[in-house]
């Protein structure tokens, strides 16, 4: 097993690896931001109210969260690529028809299939890269397919503005028909099947003392928990951002876009830095430190509030540091979240994914019915959130950066 994971890893380089892993997790960001631009000419041609074509947006993410789970248990047992096909074929074909829908009811209903079928490159790609390595090995897969995941909410809302220039909104649908081709094609030529026969979960075996198992692993849960808040902080101010800005500081989109865009610029830099810390530190040791930085930033951020001194400048100094430490903190606790478990690792990796997506879902829900007037909801909020993975870090054992928890062997082999 050792040598069959060093052997996949130096037939298929890391970064080229991470990028297809990164395209495939990316899919869904993509599949939310490229059609956000479409949302009033989608409302005018099928009668539908704001709030209906709002909840095309809110299904795809239910999908998204209710399938990964059970995506990761048909990964176990079936293998890594057989669930990516039937997941990208699913999401190919509901597309076409999002293309070709009549009325907003079937939009709305063909969102959910889309979101679930969508859901498989997620989920599967998270229990690959564990399935391949472990430990800074695994960071630097992950921190790879950052390189996609973290710049795609910045060019689709671009590319979808600029595609609506030159075609009806049905043809955004259209173009992620085509990426998700093209996503099957890559599944099919260049990404290797990573869980072989033998480790997969066999066919009459019961997959719920297993769960069970994976429910009642602590240190899993705190390492997942972090990851979700690690994700939740951009996606925080993203849903505060546009008020923020414009009600306070008085920006308009493009200009506030473009300050989105740095943000995600910092954390995208960010995540190239994790596996660099975590094989000197290791991951406990980072998020600590990290969780100690935002609870310090947090602090700062309180007085200079308390003081009436929150110019633009001094907000976006705060952002950029926020969304750094977001990128720092992503990273490691995923990887060590899927390094706690020795096997069902699609399950777990679902479970992460569903986890991320509900306290995601939760924050953004809270920003949105706090006041608007001032930054102070957007700054409790993500507080909050470095208080809480401060203190999911701060009581655990440091695992060693080369000796993963459980697992009875390196990526490179060595037992």
């Amino acid at each position: 097993m050792a040598e069959a994971k060093s052997e996949t890893l130096n037939s298929f380089s890391m970064l080229h690896l991470g990028i297809v892993l990164g395209l495939l997790s990316a899919i869904g960001p993509i599949s939310i931001d490229l059609y956000l631009p479409a949302f009033p000419a989608m409302a005018g041609e099928l009668s539908a109210s704001p709030d209906q074509v709002q909840l095309t947006l809110s299904v795809f993410f239910l999908a998204l969260a209710v399938a990964q789970i059970p995506v990761g248990l048909f990964g176990d047992r079936y293998g890594r690529k057989l669930p990516l096909y039937l997941g990208l074929g699913l999401f190919v074909a509901a597309s076409v028809a999002c293309a070709a829908t009549s009325g907003i009811t079937q939009l709305i209903l063909l969102r959910f299939v889309q979101g679930f079928g969508v859901c498989a490159g997620t989920a599967v790609s998270r229990a690959m890269i564990r399935d391949l390595a472990s430990g800074h090995h695994a960071a630097r897969l992950m921190a790879n397919s950052f390189l996609i995941i973290g710049i795609s909410p910045i060019l689709a809302p671009l590319a979808g503005s600029f595609l609506m220039t030159v075609m009806p909104w049905r043809g955004l649908f259209l173009v992620l028909a085509a990426i998700g081709l093209f996503a099957i094609l890559l599944v099919r030529f260049y990404l290797p099947e990573s869980l072989p026969p033998s480790a997969r979960l066999q066919k009459g075996a019961s997959i719920l003392p297993k769960y069970r198992a994976l429910l009642t692993n602590r240190r899993f849960f705190a390492s997942a928990f972090v990851a979700a808040f690690a994700t939740t902080i951009p996606f925080s101010y993203v849903t505060a951002a546009p008020f923020v800005f414009s009600k306070i500081y008085g920006l308009d989109s493009m200009e506030y876009s473009l300050l989105l865009a740095l943000n995600a610029l910092c954390s995208i830099a960010s995540t190239q830095f994790s596996p660099g810390l975590m094989k000197l530190w290791g991951p406990r040791m980072v998020l600590r430190s990290v969780g100690a930085v935002g609870v310090l930033l947090t602090i700062v951020l309180t007085l200079l509030l308390a003081a009436g001194v929150m110019n633009l400048i001094i907000f976006m100094i705060y952002s950029m540091l926020v969304f750094t430490l977001s990128g720092l903190m992503l990273t490691p606790a995923a990887v060590a979240a899927l390094d706690t478990v020795k096997e069902n690792v699609g399950a777990a990796a679902g479970t992460l994914g569903t986890i991320q997506l509900a306290i995601v879902a939760s924050a953004s829900a809270l920003i949105s019915v706090l006041p608007d007037t001032s930054v102070v909801p957007l700054a409790g909020v993500l507080g909050g959130v470095f208080v809480f993975s401060w203190a999911l870090t701060s009581g655990e054992e440091e695992l060693h950066p080369e000796e993963p928890h459980n697992q009875g062997e390196s990526p490179n082999g060595d037992n």
